[in-house]
């Protein structure tokens, strides 16, 4: 069935109906129409369902693989250097030197 996109000035059928975008829901002489609209939207919903399918499965292999990784802390080497920090910028910067440094251990 052809249709013809935009406004009502569709195109005229051999079967003396007009099709636009849209026409499916303008009466009987549309009923062709809405069947083909149904289809339309069931495999649009469809591959939305596979997608969203996928993107779950992704997020849950994601989840397992942070869930996985083991966390690291400091050794007495990196405590030191934090440490050193003190001296030129007090205990915000040990602070900081630590947060940085698990940061980098840990991603």
């Amino acid at each position: 069935m052809e249709k013809a996109s935009g406004s009502k000035e569709g195109r005229e059928m051999s079967d003396g109906t007009t099709h636009w975008a849209g026409c499916s829901e303008s009466g009987p002489k549309h009923y062709k129409c809405a069947l083909l609209e149904i289809a339309r939207l069931r495999n649009t919903i469809t591959d939305l369902r596979v997608k969203l399918a996928a993107a779950r499965q992704e997020t849950e292999i994601q989840i397992f693989k942070a869930e996985k990784k083991p966390w690291v802390g400091l050794t007495d080497n990196d405590k030191e250097k934090c440490l050193v920090v003190r001296e030129d910028r007090g205990w915000h910067g040990v602070l900081d030197a630590v947060e940085a440094k698990l940061r980098e251990k840990n991603g």
